[in-house]
């Protein structure tokens, strides 16, 4: 069964298009992780500095040991951290329904 990582992360005023280019020079290496099953961001219409990146994974553990991983790189989520303002993690679980 997949597990769904739901991250919602709203950008800074001004800093949208900073946190596309972030993605978009980062989540290669976040696709190439062990148990990533797939990966989508979206971003909210009606308030653009707000996204969403929808992880599906194997395990729970296949995405903690991602998260470990990028933690031996402090300085990705510093400069991550300078352009938001909020992060939020939601766990969910697929039915077969």
């Amino acid at each position: 069964m997949a597990h769904t990582a739901l991250l919602k992360v709203t950008a800074k005023p001004g800093r949208a298009s900073d946190v596309i280019d972030f993605y978009r020079a980062t989540l290669a290496a976040t696709r190439s992780r062990p148990g990533l099953i797939g990966l989508r961001v979206v971003r909210e219409a009606e308030k653009p500095d707000n996204f969403m990146l929808i992880e599906q994974w194997d395990s729970r553990e296949d995405q903690a040991a991602y998260a470990a991983w990028r933690a031996t790189t402090p300085e990705i989520s510093e400069a991550f951290s300078e352009m938001i303002e909020s992060f939020s993690l939601e766990w969910w679980d697929e039915i077969n329904a």
